[in-house]
């Protein structure tokens, strides 16, 4: 019989193409070459058992095993059959194997069972079952026990499966868990607690659901981070097998009607028919629901568009960039990248805490270590979201909104210097995009790189085919083939030692500490003077490659508009009469239409908005902001205000009647930031409504709005 090391050992001999030396082995095990040689002569004696051939062993060349797929299964079908007889697990082991357990069957397990298979006494798992019961109470279950039954987890549903998934996640990497769950047995053992933990995922296609986040992704034009993705695997398929043990989620009928209306419950309904197919299983309606919150709660790497379909989110992301901003002592206001970074955090960060989903951080430590004062600042700015939640939000939610803005801090910063063909950096990291863009700034301020893109592990092959790259620098290790590119596996925060691979990695370009600061605006001009610019897009593009900067020239050339540069005389209309929140839109949007803002049918784009998602468009009391997506036939940032000779109800509880009524357009989603942000200024302000209705002519509200915006 192998003992778990032996066992191991074993394994990496066997799954390696070339011989391993001793002194290799007891380095990776943390042992004496000794102890290695007295393990070897153990397998040995194992193999012997078992009628296969011995290990070679080879001086000064290593240790090696050949044998056929058929050997193979033998070898790993007589090491499943290892017990806790020669390895003595710690209690906090005890614990994980007891909860691994409980969490994996559908019936009742007795003391003794549990007693038996860790070959320890009754008492001894007894004692262990006070920690088992308080780790289950913090996460709302109970441990119930029945006399002549034995023991079993007894609570809602949803607090189950969040607990058996963070069971999981707490014994391995969230990104690394889904490739943990579905290793084939040639690469991995399944022995003890980790036995018990991919039991729980027993018999389900891990492989077939993959596919099934991939077409989501590709409907719902989003990249998943690694983890968000493992993490959506992993949901999926443990709800099928608590489906299967007839334990379901049962989801409010409030609840399920609001998801109702959202892409992402379109897309989990066309997923769980094709899992139905599949595993031959009838799915409730609540887990689709479920699901939904689930694709709504998951961080992106990537997005082709920003869901911004409610205003509250552009509200809170505004108030936090200008709380946090004021903190620091730093002007964020303008910044795009900022606020379309956070914009796409925010809303998966909303629908997290609105429904208790956990986020797990591996960089939290190290983002408090270093960046102590910005992580602070971020969480006292937090205090805008958790109001907004009425829920409080976890440090590990803190720690991601801290890196955006890092990275916007990285920003502001001004750098000097000689500038040089830049290295083509590829940036991989497996949690989201607010880590990427930080890494991306950071080397930015201390390397010469041109920054091509900031992916998933998933997305490296996609980019590498479709651009050139030089290195790639990823938060994880690289172990697909790409080729002759230098790949460095680097911490989010840069050590010494990773600055050091990094310089080394680009010493084919010319190295420089700091980037170039260039003007791309002034080196156009000067082109200009001497030539005709025939394709300025690819003259711009080329510059900003060689320079090894951003192309900030359409954000140095076009400022961000102010809101009294589109509040007007012309888009303000005051003592309206309407007899219907319908028509209330349909006045204030025809100001946004007759000034040539938007075109017609971006008026019923903003009504069906409120017919398909209801009266969230009513954002503070007595005031309405209606708004729909810039491709429904917006020309410019605009803004239109009316006041309601009679006010009118909009169907919100809280904030009806409705006095003004305010339509916003913008072009994209951040050249309305500076408009927006003032005006959430001026709702900050508890006499606008009184000041507003009180006025007499256009020009008391734009005089009132120059007062008041600071």
């Amino acid at each position: 019989m192998l003992n778990k090391r032996c066992s191991q050992l074993l394994l990496r001999i066997i799954n390696s193409k070339e011989p391993v030396s001793i002194l290799e082995l007891s380095n990776i095990f943390n042992v004496s070459k000794r102890t290695i040689r007295y393990d070897l002569d153990k397998i040995d004696e194992f193999l012997a058992n078992i009628k296969l051939p011995q290990l070679i062993r080879k001086p000064n060349v290593g240790i090696s095993y050949n044998c056929s797929i058929v050997e193979k299964n033998i070898i790993l079908e007589s090491m499943g059959k290892i017990d806790f007889y020669q390895y003595v697990l710690s209690q906090d082991e005890r614990v994980m194997y007891i909860l691994s357990e409980l969490l994996s069957v559908r019936d009742y397990v007795t003391i003794e069972e549990m007693a038996n298979e860790l070959f320890v006494s009754r008492s001894t798992i007894i004692k262990d079952m006070n920690k088992v019961r308080g780790w289950l109470n913090k996460r709302n279950l109970n441990l119930i026990s029945t006399k002549g039954f034995g023991i079993k987890i007894e609570g809602n549903e949803k607090y189950y499966r969040k607990a058996a998934l963070e069971l999981l996640t707490d014994n391995v990497d969230v990104y690394k868990a889904l490739n943990f769950i579905k290793t084939s047995k040639f690469e991995k053992m399944d022995f003890g607690i980790d036995a018990k933990l991919k039991n729980m995922f027993k018999n389900i296609d891990i492989v077939y659901i993959e596919n099934c986040i991939d077409i989501a992704e590709e409907e719902l034009e989003i990249k998943f981070s690694d983890e968000a993705y493992s993490a959506l695997v992993m949901h999926i398929a443990l709800a099928l097998k608590r489906i299967e043990q007839g334990k379901d989620i049962i989801m409010p009928k409030e609840e399920l009607v609001s998801l109702q209306t959202t892409k992402e419950f379109a897309v989990s309904s066309s997923i769980v028919k094709m899992l139905e197919e599949r595993f031959k299983l009838n799915i409730p309606i609540g887990e689709i629901g479920y699901m939904t919150v689930h694709f709504l709660g998951s961080n992106a790497s990537a997005s082709k568009k920003i869901n911004n379909d409610l205003i509250e989110i552009e509200i809170i992301t505004n108030k936090l960039i200008e709380k946090v901003g004021k903190l620091l002592n730093e002007n964020l206001r303008d910044d795009k990248q900022l606020f379309e970074g956070l914009l796409q955090h925010m809303r998966p960060t909303i629908y997290r805490l609105k429904h208790g989903l956990v986020l797990k951080n591996p960089l939290l430590t190290e983002i408090k270590k270093s960046y102590y004062q910005l992580f602070m600042a971020v969480k006292k700015g937090c205090s805008i979201i958790e109001s907004y939640t009425n829920k409080k939000i976890s440090d590990e939610e803190v720690g991601y909104l801290a890196l955006h803005f890092g990275a916007a801090i990285e920003r502001i910063q001004d750098f000097t210097g000689e500038p040089a063909r830049p290295a083509r950096v590829l940036v991989v990291c497996a949690t989201g995009i607010g880590t990427a863009g930080f890494i991306s700034e950071k080397l930015k301020q201390m390397f010469n790189v041109n920054i091509i893109g900031t992916v998933s592990y998933r997305q490296i092959k996609e980019v590498l085919e479709e651009k050139k790259v030089d290195i790639i620098v990823s938060t994880i290790p690289v172990k697909i083939d790409v080729e002759n590119i230098k790949c460095i596996e680097v911490s989010p925060f840069l050590t010494s030692q990773n600055i050091s691979d990094i310089k080394s990695a680009i010493s084919g370009n010319i190295y420089q500490s700091k980037k170039a600061n260039v003007d791309l605006k002034k080196v156009i001009d000067i082109i200009g003077k001497s030539c005709e610019i025939f394709d300025a897009a690819n003259l711009i593009k080329d510059l900003t490659n060689y320079f090894g900067v951003s192309n900030n020239l359409e954000e140095r050339s076009t400022p961000l508009l102010a809101l009294q540069d589109v509040l007007t005389s012309q888009s303000i209309k005051l003592n309206v009469e309407a007899d219907s929140w319908e028509e209330s839109i349909r006045i204030g949007g025809g100001l946004l239409e007759k000034n040539g803002l938007v075109e017609h049918k971006y008026i019923q784009a903003m009504i069906d908005i409120v017919k398909n998602m209801g009266p969230y468009i009513v954002i503070q009391p007595g005031i309405a902001m209606p708004h729909a997506r810039p491709e429904y036939g917006v020309k410019k940032v605009g803004v239109s205000l009316i006041t309601l000779k009679n006010p009118i109800n909009f169907g919100n509880k809280e904030n009806d009647p409705v006095k003004i009524v305010i339509c916003l357009c913008s072009t994209d989603h951040s050249s309305h930031i500076k408009v927006l942000s003032e005006l959430v200024d001026l709702l900050e302000d508890k006499n606008f409504v009184n000041e507003v209705m009180k006025a007499r002519n256009s020009e008391d509200i734009i005089r009132f709005i120059i007062n008041n915006v600071k």
